[in-house]
């Protein structure tokens, strides 16, 4: 399943492949806001160019996990409830935590 990016370009998506679960209140990004100049509101800086997100087969989103741009969930991998996701899942992890970090290898 594919998802647009919202800002005009088809090329970014969300990429969502067979059997994943995803629980309720589950946010997943591919844009953010840019915040590299100190000396300027937030407000005025504009957002950092969109990135895909790749949810890959048979993956598990708890409930309320945030996934960030850039980001692949690898296969069969489960992200714990209330996560951020900043980084990489490998496949067959379990993740957790704000930020995520890997927590048990299901290997």
């Amino acid at each position: 399943m594919l998802f647009g990016s919202g800002h005009g370009d088809k090329s970014i998506n969300i990429t969502i492949e067979d059997l994943v679960l995803i629980g309720s209140g589950v946010h997943i990004y591919t844009a953010n806001h840019e915040f590299s100049d100190p000396l300027q509101p937030i407000f005025s800086q504009g957002h950092q160019a969109p990135q895909p997100v790749n949810v890959c087969k048979g993956a598990w989103i708890g409930a309320n996990a945030i996934i960030l741009p850039g980001v692949t969930v690898g296969q069969n991998s489960v992200i714990g409830a209330g996560s951020v996701v900043t980084k990489d899942v490998p496949p067959f992890s379990v993740v957790a935590g704000q930020p995520a970090k890997i927590i048990k290898q299901l290997k």
